[in-house]
């Protein structure tokens, strides 16, 4: 499984403002964890690759469906799967040029049903709404840059609507809510002075109606490890998700143990989300040359997506282990061998139970939360019953360890 876009460093923003709030240590139990209790298995024919960048889980009409963005491979269309039945319900075919014309899609997600999607175009720094057929409704510009970031080489543009690395947009109010995507002018070893950072803004919003954007009053984090400069990346990428009940965003960094917390998109606060499997952890410089620092991050143990499931008031984190590559395996290549674990928390953000779960089975950028349960992929190419001519993702439930 290759890692798209490797040597273009893409740091997505976590959310802080200036006013920054702690929190008391929330308590900590491991009185629940996850137990599989089914399968599913989703058709897919020779022209739909098995891996994708945006798998969204939505409802329409009192019934359960998953947004598969078809991608990959020079495919470029949308599938909608009934995940109740386990069978196609529709295909959305897009083009490439013309009015309704959509190259460069970084990412999909439906905007409440199947009638209108959200596309981020991160190579043409647009936001298109299409509809239930493929024809573009809508088209915004969301390129934009300060003279400070020129300066030190960077540009600002809109990257979410992925799952695999988690950063959905959300949505109030006709204003759609996204992240920067911060891009760094390559080059080996690049550092930028930690001050710098906590000039960036974080998120930016959209107005639907107007086309207006403007940035939110939040800023990158000063959690560095180390008082120096850091290259890109060095732990600093996030996902976030949104939890529309209580109107409150949770954000996750790679390299940093705490999640941040907002409620009102200008004050933070952090809370304890420290795997037990793991030591504790701050973003980091590498400081190896040439290449050899990405295969220093890729081992290094991570943070990865983070998920509110609506259906539960839960939230669930996933936590990569540390990991070797083998001789035979490139620092471009996504590890199919990596044990890893999900952090379980309850509605307060107090950590109740983490489950770990084993290398060689599951590929776990591709997850999605549904009425059953948490849905994990099992299109891992390691798995012995791997089989790229079909989607298949174990449904995993709560259970309190005490009822046993």
């Amino acid at each position: 499984m290759k890692k798209e876009h490797t040597l273009l460093i893409t740091l997505s923003i976590l959310c802080l403002c200036a006013c920054q709030t702690k929190t008391d240590t929330p308590t900590v139990s491991y009185d629940i964890e996850l137990i599989e209790t089914k399968k599913i298995t989703l058709p897919v024919d020779e022209n739909t690759y098995y891996l994708s960048k945006s798998i969204f889980q939505f409802e329409e009409d009192n019934k359960e469906y998953l947004l598969f963005g078809n991608l990959e491979k020079r495919q470029h269309e949308l599938l909608i799967y009934d995940i109740e039945k386990q069978n196609l319900h529709k295909r959305i075919p897009l083009e490439k040029e013309g009015p309704n014309g959509v190259p460069g899609i970084w990412g999909c997600i439906p905007f409440f049903d199947s009638k209108t999607f959200l596309v981020s175009q991160h190579n043409s720094g647009r936001m298109s709404i299409i509809d239930g057929e493929g024809n573009v409704v809508q088209k915004y510009s969301m390129r934009q840059s300060s003279d400070k970031t020129k300066r030190i080489g960077l540009w600002v543009d809109s990257r979410f609507g992925v799952s695999f690395f988690y950063t959905p947009s959300f949505i109030k109010d006709s204003i759609v809510y996204f992240s920067n995507g911060i891009f760094i002018q390559y080059k080996i070893n690049q550092r930028l002075d930690r001050e710098v950072w906590k000039t960036i803004p974080m998120f930016n919003s959209l107005n639907l109606k107007n086309g207006h954007i403007h940035t939110l009053p939040i800023k990158y984090p000063d959690i560095f490890e180390d008082d120096v400069r850091t290259p890109a990346g060095g732990g600093y990428e996030f996902t976030y998700d949104y939890n529309y009940k209580q109107e409150r965003l949770v954000c996750s960094f790679t390299g940093y143990d705490s999640i941040m917390v907002t409620d009102d998109l200008k004050q933070v606060r952090w809370y304890n989300g420290k795997s037990r499997h793991l030591n504790r952890m701050r973003p980091k410089v590498y400081e190896a040359d040439g290449l050899s620092w990405l295969r220093d991050a890729i081992e290094s143990p991570a943070y990865h997506n983070i998920m509110y499931d609506k259906y539960r008031d839960v939230y669930y984190r996933i936590a990569e282990f540390p990991y070797e590559l083998k001789k035979d395996e490139s620092p471009f290549d996504t590890p199919t061998g990596r044990e890893f674990s999900v952090i379980i928390f309850d509605k307060d953000l107090n950590i109740i139970g983490e489950t770990k779960f084993p290398g060689n089975k599951y590929f776990y950028k591709m997850s999605f939360v549904g009425r059953d349960g948490l849905y994990i992929s099992e299109n891992n190419e390691a798995n012995p019953e791997f089989d790229e001519d079909k989607l298949v993702f174990a449904c995993f439930k709560l259970e309190d360890l005490k009822d046993k």
